[in-house]
C-alpha cells in the first residue's frame, strides 16, 4: 500500500497536510543524498591482553631462528662484544617481528589485561602459554626501544620502554605467580634498557620527565603479597578439584601435573600407577591411596597445611625485603616437611619468592638512581657525588633493599661517567647478587 493510499484511507481524500508531510520527507531525501554518511571508526579492543595474545600469535610467525634471539635477556643479546654481524641479525629481527611489536604496544597502551584464565582448566594442568611469549615480546619491544635509540629518536625510545614498563606492571597483576615472575622479567629488561638511555640521551629535560614518570609508576609495580594471597586460592581449589575426582575421575593426571612428572601416554591403570608411584617418591603415604576415605582425609590436611603456609607467606611478604626474606625463611621451614616435595612448593617458598621481588627492587632503586644522576648532568658532567642525587629522591637514603647499607656512588673521569654498586649480601640463607652499574662517555 502506498503512502498517499494510506492518507486517503485514513482521511476519505487526499489531504494537504499529507502532501505537505511528503513534500518535506522529499525535500529531506535531496538534502541527505548530498552528504556523506560516516561509518564510526572500528577502536581497538580496551582488554590488553587481545593485542598481547595477537602479538604472540605474530612472533610465532617468525622464522625460529630469528626468535632465538629473543631467547635470553636482552643485555646478553646486546653488549659490547657484539659484532656488526650481530647487529644485522637484531634488525632482521626487528623487521620481521614489526607486527608483534605494533600489536603489543596497541596492548600496553590498555588498562587492564585479562587473559581469560580459567581456573577449572588451571587446576587440571598448570601450563601458562602466554608467560613465556609474553616475556619473548618484552624483549622484542625492549629490543625495539633500544635500535630507535641508536639511531637518535630519544623521545620515541623514552615511549618504548614506558610502554614496555606498562605491560610488565600489567603482568606482574595477574593471578599466578608465574605469570607475575613473567612481568617482572619485563620490568627488569625496561629497567635495563632505560639505565643505558639516560646516561646517552643528550636531552636532560627529557630524562627528567622519565624520571618523574617512573616515580608515579614505582608503588605500584609489583605486589608480591597479592600474588601469594592468589596463588593460596589456586592451591587449594587445585587440591578441592583432586579430591572430587578420585576415584573415578582424571585425579591421576592432575596428581602428574601438580608434581611436574612425565604424563604417559598408557591407559587408566597404567596412569594411575605413575601417579601414585610419582607421589610416593615424593613424600605422600602409599596409604593415602587405598580408599577414598583416606585420599580423602589426606587432601583435607593438605589443603589446611597450604592455606597456613599461604596466610603466613602473605603477612611475610608486606615486610621489607631482608625482613620478608627471614621471615619467608622461618615460614617455609616451619611447613616444608608438612608437604610432598614438588616443584610447586619450591615455587611457593616466601623466602625465595621475597627475594626475586627484593632483586627487581633493587634494579628499580638503582634506575631511579640512573636517572635522577641523568637528569642532574650538567655541562660539567654527571653530579660530583651522591648528594644532588639524594637531594633529588627526596632526601631518601640511598640504601641496599638487601641489607640496608648505602649504594655506592662514584663519579668517573672527570664527570665523563658514574658508577653505582651495592653489595652482595646473604639474607635468610639466600645469597643475594652484586649489583653494579658503569658508564664512561667515549671521548
Amino acid at each position: 500500500m502506498s503512502f498517499l493510499s494510506r492518507v486517503q484511507l485514513r482521511s476519505g481524500r487526499y489531504s494537504l497536510l499529507g502532501f505537505a508531510c511528503l513534500a518535506m520527507l522529499l525535500a529531506a531525501g535531496t538534502v541527505s543524498r548530498a552528504q556523506s554518511i560516516e561509518l564510526p571508526t572500528p577502536r581497538a579492543a580496551t582488554n590488553a591482553a587481545l593485542h598481547y595474545q595477537r602479538a604472540v600469535l605474530y612472533l610465532g610467525m617468525v622464522d625460529p631462528e630469528q626468535r632465538a634471539l629473543l631467547e635470553q635477556p636482552i643485555w646478553q643479546t646486546i653488549n659490547p662484544k657484539s659484532t656488526d654481524e650481530d647487529l644485522a641479525k637484531l634488525s632482521e629481527l626487528l623487521i620481521a617481528s614489526r607486527q608483534a611489536i605494533r600489536s603489543a604496544l596497541v596492548g600496553a597502551e590498555q588498562l587492564e589485561a585479562d587473559f581469560g584464565l580459567d581456573m577449572r582448566q588451571y587446576v587440571l594442568s598448570s601450563q601458562l602459554p602466554h608467560a613465556e611469549g609474553m616475556k619473548q615480546i618484552g624483549r622484542l619491544v625492549a629490543l625495539q626501544g633500544l635500535q630507535q635509540q641508536s639511531a637518535g629518536e630519544w623521545k620515541l625510545a623514552a615511549e618504548t620502554y614506558l610502554a614496555g614498563l606498562r605491560m610488565g606492571r600489567q603482568m606482574t597483576h595477574q593471578t599466578t605467580l608465574a605469570e607475575a615472575m613473567a612481568g617482572v622479567e619485563i620490568l627488569e629488561n625496561m629497567y635495563f634498557a632505560i639505565s643505558q638511555w639516560a646516561v646517552r640521551c643528550p636531552d636532560t629535560a627529557l630524562v627528567d620527565d622519565v624520571s618523574h614518570i617512573l616515580d608515579a609508576m614505582a608503588n605500584d609495580m609489583v605486589n608480591p603479597a597479592r600474588t601469594m594471597g592468589f596463588e593460596a586460592g589456586i592451591s587449594k581449589a587445585r587440591l578441592a578439584a583432586m579430591e572430587s575426582a578420585y576415584p573415578d575421575g582424571p585425579w591421576a593426571e592432575m596428581i602428574l601435573e601438580a608434581l611436574g612428572a612425565e604424563v604417559p601416554a598408557a591407559g587408566s591403570e597404567e596412569l594411575r600407577q605413575a601417579a601414585i608411584a610419582a607421589a610416593v617418591k615424593r613424600g605422600v603415604p602409599e596409604s593415602t591411596f587405598a580408599t577414598v576415605d583416606a585420599f580423602k582425609s589426606y587432601m583435607d590436611n593438605l589443603r589446611t597445611t597450604y592455606a597456613e603456609l599461604a596466610r603466613e607467606s602473605a603477612i611475610c611478604l608486606t615486610l621489607d625485603p631482608p625482613h620478608s626474606i627471614k621471615c619467608g625463611a622461618e615460614v617455609y621451614a616451619k611447613y616444608a616437611d608438612k608437604l610432598p616435595e614438588t616443584e610447586r612448593l619450591s615455587a611457593l617458598n616466601p623466602a625465595r619468592v621475597a627475594s626475586l621481588f627484593a632483586l627487581h627492587q633493587a634494579e628499580l632503586d638503582m634506575l631511579r638512581q640512573v636517572l635522577a644522576a641523568s637528569a642532574l648532568k650538567t655541562d660539567d658532567g654527571f653530579p660530583a657525588s651522591a648528594d644532588a642525587i639524594q637531594a633529588r629522591l627526596g632526601n631518601k637514603p640511598l640504601t641496599s633493599p638487601f641489607d640496608g647499607s648505602e649504594y655506592e656512588y662514584e663519579q668517573l673521569e672527570d664527570g665523563r661517567g658514574m658508577s653505582l654498586k651495592i653489595g652482595k649480601a646473604t639474607v635468610g640463607g639466600i645469597e643475594l647478587p652484586e649489583f653494579k652499574f658503569r658508564y664512561v662517555e667515549a671521548k
